[in-house]
């Protein structure tokens, strides 16, 4: 796999600010274990197998128009291209016509 920004894992893009993040905190036990550095967070999801619990501070992906995945599937990138490129078309096509018809229109008012 090439080792490119869009294909880093989620929690490294959301600590060297490629995606943008949201503290969350939760204080039912009077502390904040909220991670300071990317180790302390990967060992914080770690501990926990995997699943972030309910009660601990945490950081949370804030939505910014980014897209957060890179496979085809998510992007649609063939499906994508070929309906832009057919936008691209048709907007050409209804250019030429606007063209044509006020050229043909302004010969007419001399």
């Amino acid at each position: 796999m090439s080792r490119t920004e869009k294909t880093q894992p989620f929690r490294i893009r959301l600590w060297d600010g490629t995606l943008h993040r949201l503290a969350v905190h939760d204080h039912r036990d009077g502390i904040c274990d909220l991670p300071t550095t990317i180790q302390g967070d990967l060992e914080q999801v770690e501990h926990k197998d995997g699943l972030m619990a309910r009660w601990s501070c945490h950081w949370e992906f804030q939505y910014t128009g980014t897209n957060t995945c890179c496979c085809p599937l998510c992007h649609d990138a063939d499906g994508l291209r070929d309906e832009r490129r057919a936008e691209r078309h048709r907007n050409r096509r209804d250019l030429a016509e606007l063209l044509k018809r006020t050229r043909h229109g302004w010969r007419e008012l001399d």
